[in-house]
């Protein structure tokens, strides 16, 4: 199979972010026959943001641009050691062991993964492999080229780019065996309008594994004034029984929440669909005849 066909056949995955409706392939272009949403796709990665960024009244989207231009240096020592360690602490988990964590965090999910708010697919093309195919997306077109950049030169075949934001993601319910948000939780304007979105795309049981920040006693976020801050220029830094309250609310449950400094690592499960009552009556009902 071409790297070509490849991207082909993952475009075929995509629906309407819109309507959720299947969606036509068409000179280059995705086209939702339902709404009449066209979406283009540049270097091979479909753009479902119709919207400027620039104008957004989202103050986070608003600075797009300038997450755009650290792609390049985002997998490099000039970032992540140095966020961990100030906003984290020195005793807060490495780069490495979050990697590592998350891992494990999949290690018996095989199937699709959702890679939420994904940057260069920095934790979605390391838990790509045969058996799990990776969906990253991101808002940033300068972090999605550097992906694609990346699997190129690594090989990586299966993990796939779409622009996208989570309130809307282009994917149907119930599609995901897995999800992984990484560093951009505390981000999201609407914490479970974006939980609740990642919920709708992932099946009953499906684990979520997450890297985010916590009040914890390591790292700038250990002080209030700081988080006050934060909190002000659109950080949200999560207590632990906020962050329980807001998976509730989103459709999760079995919160497994672990913290070093203040960095804060958690699982959780999308909440398995209550028994089709009708459909168990029936079962019950047909058992009872056989035995009769």
């Amino acid at each position: 199979m071409t790297a070509d066909t490849h991207i082909t056949n993952a475009l075929e995955i995509y629906v309407c972010s819109t309507c959720k409706h299947s969606l036509l392939q068409e000179n280059g272009t995705l086209r939702c026959p339902a709404c009449s949403q066209t979406y283009a796709i540049a270097e091979g990665i479909p753009d479902f943001i119709r919207e400027e960024l620039s104008a957004s009244k989202d103050a986070q989207l608003r600075r797009m641009t300038v997450i755009d231009r650290m792609a390049g240096i985002y997998e490099t020592k000039l970032w992540y050691p140095i966020v961990l360690s100030v906003y984290g602490g020195f005793q807060s988990r490495s780069f490495g062991q979050l990697i590592s964590r998350v891992s494990q965090d999949l290690q018996s999910t095989k199937g699709r993964v959702l890679d939420v708010a994904c940057g260069p697919g920095t934790y979605g093309r390391r838990v790509a492999s045969a058996s799990r195919e990776v969906f990253g997306i991101d808002v940033s077109k300068g972090m999605l080229r550097q992906g694609a950049a990346y699997i190129a030169k690594e090989g990586v075949s299966n993990m796939h780019f779409a622009r996208a934001r989570v309130e809307a993601l282009p994917f149907e319910n119930e599609f995901f065996d897995g999800a992984i948000c990484c560093g951009s939780l505390h981000l999201f304007t609407d914490t479970v309008a974006a939980l609740r979105e990642i919920a709708r795309a992932m099946k009953p049981s499906a684990i979520l594994s997450v890297f985010t920040f916590t009040a914890g006693r390591g790292g700038i976020l250990k002080f209030r004034n700081v988080r006050e801050w934060s909190a002000r220029h659109g950080l949200h830094i999560f207590g632990l029984p906020e962050m329980e309250q807001y998976l509730s609310a989103s459709g999760f449950e079995d919160f497994q929440p672990a913290v070093s400094g203040s960095i804060l690592t958690f699982t959780a499960r999308k909440r398995a669909a209550p028994p089709d009552m009708a459909r168990l009556s029936h079962g019950l009902q047909t058992a009872c005849r056989q035995e009769q």
